[in-house]
């Protein structure tokens, strides 16, 4: 708890930078759209800055100064400002209080995840939000980690977990997320009451908080909330500027695009849609140039460092895509296969042979509502994803509401326009869920909007309200439920990620203590003490199976390497190869037969499974630990 109260105090006090970034962000703002931007930004301003630092010798500890510094930099410039804008705001009134309600609820749910161990429900952040930042801290400063090409994206965001997990653990790290969808909701009410004034800001809040991605990532390490925030946010700024063209909104708009672009590959597609909306535009009112100019080009210059430093470590500023045109350190063709081939597993209208079927297309955007597991991990084509990244159906709602509304201004048009630009890149490249934040933000601003309107804005919030409450079962049933008791002290967090890898990765912390790990189907290296590497053909060219033909040469080269255990998880294995497979490792068994072998050097992604065989079966990888469905391996 004390590393999450950190969080928040550090995230308050940095709103004070974020008022001096945009000291030129007018009073006439809605208050609460200016608490909300001006904490984004202050976020934002921190991880930017620590790229810098970071990338420093020892930058990692003695680094920690520069939250702090910011912090009083940030109260210093911004305190008066501050505390004048909180004494603006008001109680809320009547029925104001069962949105309040509502709100408070969702929080306490996602504060319970800050606050419990995170599992694999949590994939991505032990993975590598946490996983890199946790090698970084090891290391005492940010460096390219070669197996992990995760730690070449842009982490504005992920920055920040470098700082909370050295104070305060998981939960100092999860505790920004949580910020993250504060200042978020904050700013969503405070734009749509701006626009529509009376209850639209509460709706458009409730519709915020009630997609089930935002409700749980807020208790987690991932960074698709902030990501969508920073994009979403930028996208309404701009079509906010195209009926303004004042600077100070084309300044927000840059500083939002610059940092979604700084934490996620993705914002690049954001500063593209947003170009080409506000060039329309120009071209259409014949004026603009000037302020539409000045958001493409400031923000490109605010996620300019990130791309520059992959060119300069890994050269490919977008590592590890685009390595036809762009190449890439330790990767390949292979690799960039296999990758972009699980990226188009999601959504629908894939075309055999490659492609896609723009027939399609509305069902695939559509379909996030109805069919949630098409679009997220695990078995995505199988329909088997969690629910719990999915965006809803009340924001798609909003989207039919407003095209068939006649109510369109050039905000609205711009904002629409916008989105179906990025709908189209989303559908053309990698169909997540988890992707489409980004979209999920203006659409919520959208709702509330349309909630006002006689007809059909009745029926629009009777669709949110049951959003929001599907929305708190859900989260309750499939994550709360399991972390309250661990939260409350009745489970012992141990005891809690029993069966999963935390309880293997003790083992093998003992086992290979002063050694170095290689890890086979398995990514959560970040509970893991001792040096490790996702040795999976895909992860790095640095093991080259493409050459290696028996298992005395990949054991001769893992040594070389300096590896002395391997680790295999059999988990994910079908039950009947899993047996042949262990039944091939065994000294004096039944190998592979030659056609089972041809059969699985045909893909270097079964072909490692040949050569660790033999590796077992002939002594060179010895097994010293078994636990579950599991085995560990030492070098000798």
């Amino acid at each position: 708890m004390l590393g999450f109260l950190i969080t928040v105090a550090v995230s308050v006090a940095l709103s004070g930078l974020g008022i001096a970034v945009l000291k030129r962000l007018g009073s006439e703002r809605d208050v609460c759209f200016r608490l909300g931007a001006v904490g984004l930004v202050g976020l934002g301003a921190l991880g930017l800055a620590s790229l810098v630092v970071l990338s420093f010798p020892g930058g990692v500890k003695w680094g920690l100064g520069l939250p702090i510094a910011l912090v009083f930099v940030g109260l210093a410039l911004g305190w008066k400002e501050l505390a004048a804008m909180l004494r603006t705001g008001r109680k809320p009134v009547g029925a104001e209080w069962a949105f309040v309600g509502a709100y408070l609820l969702t929080g306490l749910f996602a504060l319970v995840g800050v606050l419990a161990p995170s599992t694999m429900m949590d994939w991505d952040s032990l993975a590598y939000h946490f996983a890199v930042p946790k090698l970084w801290i090891q290391a005492g400063q940010a460096y390219s980690v070669s197996f992990i090409h995760h730690s070449n994206f842009p982490f504005v965001v992920d920055n920040l977990y470098v700082w909370g997990l050295q104070w305060g653990g998981e939960s100092g790290a999860k505790g920004f997320s949580w910020m993250f969808a504060l200042f978020g909701g904050l700013a969503i009410y405070g734009f749509a009451r701006e626009r529509w004034g009376g209850f639209a800001g509460w709706w458009s809040a409730l519709a915020f908080v009630g997609m089930p991605v935002v409700a749980w990532e807020a208790g987690t390490g991932y960074v698709d909330v902030a990501h969508g925030l920073f994009a979403g946010l930028g996208l309404l700024q701009c079509a906010r500027l195209i009926e303004t063209w004042k600077r100070e909104d084309a300044v927000l708009a840059a500083v939002f695009l610059g940092f979604a672009a700084g934490s996620k590959y993705t914002g690049l597609q954001t500063i593209a849609v947003c170009a080409l909306v506000l060039g329309v535009a120009a071209v259409v009112l014949r004026t603009g140039w000037k302020p539409a100019a000045l958001t493409i080009g400031l923000a490109a210059a605010i996620a300019s460092p990130w791309y520059v430093r992959n060119a300069m470590l890994v050269g490919n500023p977008v590592f590890p895509f685009f390595y036809e045109q762009l190449g890439g350190k330790h990767w390949d063709q292979f690799s960039a296969d296999i990758y972009r081939d699980e990226q188009q597993t999601f959504g629908v209208g894939r075309k055999e042979g490659g492609g896609r079927d723009w027939s399609q297309f509305p069902h695939a955007v559509f379909g996030m509502a109805y069919q949630p597991g098409r679009y997220t991990n695990p078995a995505p084509t199988q329909g088997m994803g969690h629910p719990v990244q999915a965006l809803g159906v009340a924001v798609f709602a909003a989207a039919v509401c407003w095209l068939a509304s006649g109510r369109l201004r050039r905000m609205e048009s711009a904002a629409l326009g916008g989105l179906l630009a990025s709908f189209v890149l989303w559908f053309a490249l990698s169909q997540q869920s988890r992707y489409a934040a980004n979209f999920g933000v203006p659409l919520a601003v959208l709702l509330g909007g349309a909630v006002a309107w006689p007809r059909s804005g009745s029926v629009l919030a009777v669709v949110a309200a049951l959003q929001s409450v599907y929305t708190l079962g859900l989260v309750k049933t499939t994550v709360t439920d399991g972390q309250l008791p661990v939260v409350l002290g009745r489970v012992e967090p141990d005891a809690y990620r029993a069966g999963t890898f935390f309880s293997r990765a003790q083992t093998i912390n003992r086992e290979a203590l002063g050694g170095k790990v290689a890890l086979y189907d398995e990514v959560f290296g970040y509970w893991l003490d001792v040096p490790y590497f996702w040795a999976n053909p895909g992860h790095s060219t640095e093991i080259p199976y493409a050459t290696l033909d028996t298992g005395a040469a990949l054991a001769d080269h893992l040594k070389g390497m300096g590896f002395t255990h391997v680790y295999l998880n059999l988990a994910f294995q079908d039950p009947a190869f899993r047996d042949r497979w262990l039944e091939a490792m065994r000294p004096g068994g039944a190998g592979f037969s030659p056609e089972e072998a041809t059969g699985l050097d045909a893909d270097l992604r079964t072909k490692w499974k040949r050569l660790l065989a033999e590796a077992v079966a002939s002594g060179r990888f010895v097994p010293v630990a078994q636990e579950g469905r599991s085995l560990l391996f030492t070098l000798p």
